[in-house]
């Protein structure tokens, strides 16, 4: 079923833009996609990868494996850029109209997150371009990708410096171990300041279980990372 998506002011004003810097994610030949790293975990609730024995892209968040006409769930796809005025989504297997399991290569593409509403928290638009698939059944379903992301989260490291973080999952306080002083700030996924902490510690008992971005700050030097860190269950 196609979805046609025009822009009027009030349904931009409902809608997150991802526009900001790009990262790239490659799920390589026959890994372990149970692994964090396999996984692309755009947000909570949508963790894309592709199984090694072909099929297309998933949900594992929610699915065990490619559906095809469902999968990847909680998601649409579009032909075009962020900017486009008249996208139409549709789902992973159609929206280009070849009906194939794969994408197109180099092609600009916009991702829609959605349960089928307009809430703020279900429509988030993400450029993604493919720039490699695995063809065939059992040669090890590898893909790659760049999309955008949050622009509320700077994902650029101005500059690397050393430090440990643990114990990573944690249920509780999370340790960064440094030769620097630090400034600890912990947001969700869709970039929303959680907590502040202006020591080399970070207390996380009150939030949820679930995946965060923790932002360090090097106060000797104001420059900063992120990382992805997850809490578990008190």
């Amino acid at each position: 079923m196609k979805y046609l998506m025009l822009l009027f002011p009030m349904l931009i004003f409902s809608q997150q833009i991802w526009d900001g810097p790009e990262v790239s994610f490659t799920k390589s030949n026959n890994v372990d996609i149970n692994l964090e790293v396999n996984q692309d975990r755009i947000t909570e609730g949508v963790w894309i990868t592709r199984g090694n024995s072909g099929g297309s892209i998933f949900n594992i968040f929610s699915e065990n494996s490619y559906s095809p006409g469902i999968s990847p769930s909680g998601t649409l796809w579009a032909i075009g850029e962020l900017t486009d005025n008249n996208l139409v989504f549709d789902d992973f297997r159609g929206f280009d109209g070849n009906n194939y399991n794969r994408p197109p290569l180099e092609i600009d593409l916009v991702l829609k997150l959605t349960n089928g509403t307009n809430d703020i928290t279900d429509d988030i638009h993400i450029g993604v371009y493919f720039t490699s698939w695995t063809s065939g059944d059992s040669n090890g379903g590898g893909f790659s990708y760049r999309r955008s992301t949050n622009p509320n989260l700077n994902f650029k490291e101005l500059q690397s410096f050393d430090v440990i973080i643990f114990p990573n999952p944690t249920n509780r306080v999370l340790n960064v171990q440094s030769n620097y002083e630090l400034s600890l700030s912990i947001y969700d996924l869709y970039g929303k300041k959680l907590i502040e902490s202006e020591s080399n510690k970070i207390d996380l008992v009150a939030l949820d279980s679930g995946i965060y971005i923790l932002k360090i700050l090097n106060k000797n030097t104001n420059n900063y990372m992120f990382k992805r860190v997850l809490k578990e269950n008190n």
